[in-house]
C-alpha cells in the first residue's frame, strides 16, 4: 500500500499551504490545506477497508495446440467482499514465450461482482507453460492511493506441440525389423500346444493370440510359428542448435521436429516398432501400448525436445540400441559436416532402407564454405545408397516428403 505521485503531490501542497496560512494569519485558508492533505489519507483507509477480496478461474481452450496456433485463455474474476470499492488493474503473467503478459482494468461499484475476461495467447514455441498468477492493483476513485496483491485461483497450462501433418507411407519403406525374436523359446506342453510364442506386443495381429496359453500365463501370448510381422524403424531428429537456420515457427529446427513428429504418427498407426534418437539420446522408444498412448507418449518427448550444443550426431547414434534392431532408418537432419556424413553412412550401411530430409544449403543462405562441405556429405550419403531430399524455405512438410518419397519409390 502506498500513495501515487498525485497523492503525494496533494499531501504536500496541504502540508505548505497549512503552514503558509498559519504565517500569514489565514486560517480560513487553512481548512483548504487540512482538506488537501487528509484527502491522499483518506486513499489509503479506502484501498485498505474497501478492495476487493478476489478469486481467479483460469482455463485455456484449446489445452493443446500446434504450434503457431492462437489459443484463448479465459478468466472468471469474482470479488467474494460485499463492501468494496473497486478500480483495478490487472495482469495477467505469461512466459516470455508466449509473448506479454495480459493487461486489462476492471470498474465497479459497491457490492459482490463477478466477471469473464478473455485474451489471445501466441503459441510460437513448444512446451509445457502456465499462465498466471493474475496479478492486481487496486486505487482509490481518485488514484490518490494504490494497493497491490497476488489474486488466490488456479493456474492454467498450456501444452504447444509441433505441427502435425498428414503423410502417405509407402510399403516398402518399412523394413520387416529385427526385435530379438530368432531365438523365441518354447513354451506349454508337448503336443498341439506345443508352438513358439512370446508376449503380445504393439503391433501384434490379435488373430495370432494363443488363448490357452494366454489363460495359463494371465497375460496375452502370440503364436511364432509363421514369420512374425514386427516392423521397426528408427527416426533420427537434428536438434544441434548450430545445425539449423531461421528460428521460431518457421525456422530449420521446428521444421525438422515437426517432420520427424508427423512421420512417427503415421508409423506409430501402422503398428510399427519406432524408436526416435537425437543428437544426444534416444528419446521415445517402442512400449506395449495401444497406437493412440504410443502416438501421445511420443508427441510429449517431441514438446520438450530442446536445442543440443552437441557438435555432431555421434552421441544420440551410439546411445541407442534401435540401431542395432531396426532396417530402416529416416532422418529430418540440419547442415552436415564430414564427421556427420560418416556416421550416418556407417549406420545407413546396416539398414535396408535410408533417407533423409536435408537442408538446401544455398537456399538457406548458409555461407560459402559451410555449404560446400554440406554438400559434400550429402554427396556421400547419396552414394553410400542413402536417399535424400534437399528442403527449401517455405517448403511444407508434405511437399518435402512426398518428394522423397518419389525418390524412394523410384528406386
Amino acid at each position: 500500500m502506498r500513495l501515487t505521485g498525485r497523492g503525494f503531490t496533494l499531501l504536500f501542497v496541504g502540508m505548505v499551504l497549512i503552514v503558509a496560512t498559519a504565517v500569514v494569519g489565514e486560517p480560513d485558508l487553512m481548512w483548504i490545506g487540512f482538506l488537501m492533505a487528509i484527502m491522499p489519507l483518506v486513499g489509503l483507509v479506502v484501498v485498505v477497508l474497501l478492495s476487493p477480496r478476489l478469486h481467479v478461474t483460469r482455463h485455456v481452450e484449446p489445452q493443446q495446440v500446434p504450434i503457431g496456433e492462437r489459443p484463448r485463455a479465459d478468466l472468471q474474476i469474482e470479488n467474494r467482499r460485499s463492501l468494496s470499492l473497486t478500480a483495478s488493474e490487472f495482469r495477467d503473467a505469461c512466459p516470455g514465450a508466449l509473448g506479454s503478459a495480459a493487461r486489462f482494468a476492471l470498474a465497479h461499484g459497491l457490492g459482490r461482482w463477478r466477471q469473464s475476461v478473455s485474451y489471445e495467447v501466441r503459441a510460437d514455441h513448444r512446451g509445457h507453460f502456465d499462465l498466471g498468477p493474475l496479478d492486481v492493483v487496486n486505487n482509490d476513485p481518485l488514484h490518490l492511493a494504490t494497493s497491490s496483491w497476488r489474486v488466490p485461483g488456479n493456474a492454467a497450462t498450456l501444452r504447444v506441440t509441433p505441427r502435425m501433418y498428414p503423410l502417405p507411407m509407402p510399403r516398402r519403406l518399412i523394413g520387416a525389423g529385427s526385435t530379438g525374436e530368432t531365438t523365441p523359446q518354447r513354451i506349454g506342453h508337448v503336443g498341439q500346444d506345443d508352438v513358439l510364442v512370446r508376449e503380445h506386443r504393439h503391433g501384434d495381429d490379435l488373430r495370432r493370440v494363443h488363448w490357452r496359453l494366454t489363460a495359463k500365463q494371465g497375460e496375452l501370448m502370440v503364436r511364432l510359428e509363421e514369420q512374425p510381422w514386427d516392423p521397426s524403424v528408427t527416426l533420427v531428429i537434428d536438434n544441434r542448435s548450430d545445425a539449423h537456420l531461421g528460428s521460431g515457427p518457421n525456422g530449420g529446427m521446428e521444421w525438422s521436429i515437426s517432420a520427424v513428429a508427423s512421420i512417427a504418427a503415421v508409423l506409430i498407426s501402422e503398428r510399427c516398432r519406432v524408436t526416435v534418437v537425437s543428437a544426444e539420446t534416444e528419446i521415445y522408444s517402442p512400449l506395449h501400448a495401444d497406437a493412440q498412448s504410443a502416438r501421445d507418449r511420443m508427441l510429449g518427448a517431441m514438446v520438450d525436445l530442446a536445442g543440443s550444443e552437441r557438435e555432431s550426431l555421434i552421441s544420440g547414434l551410439s546411445n541407442s540400441d534401435s540401431i542395432e534392431n531396426s532396417q530402416s532408418i529416416m532422418a529430418a537432419l540440419g547442415v552436415l559436416s564430414a564427421r556427420d556424413a560418416s556416421i550416418l553412412t556407417a549406420v545407413g550401411h546396416r539398414m535396408q532402407q535410408a533417407a533423409a530430409l536435408v537442408p538446401d544449403p544455398v537456399a538457406w543462405g548458409v555461407d560459402v564454405t559451410r555449404a560446400e562441405a554440406h554438400r559434400d556429405a550429402c554427396r556421400l550419403l547419396a552414394t553410400s545408397g542413402w536417399m535424400l531430399h534437399q528442403y527449401r524455405p517455405g517448403e511444407s512438410v508434405v511437399e518435402a516428403w512426398d518428394r522423397l518419397m518419389a525418390r524412394v519409390e523410384a528406386r
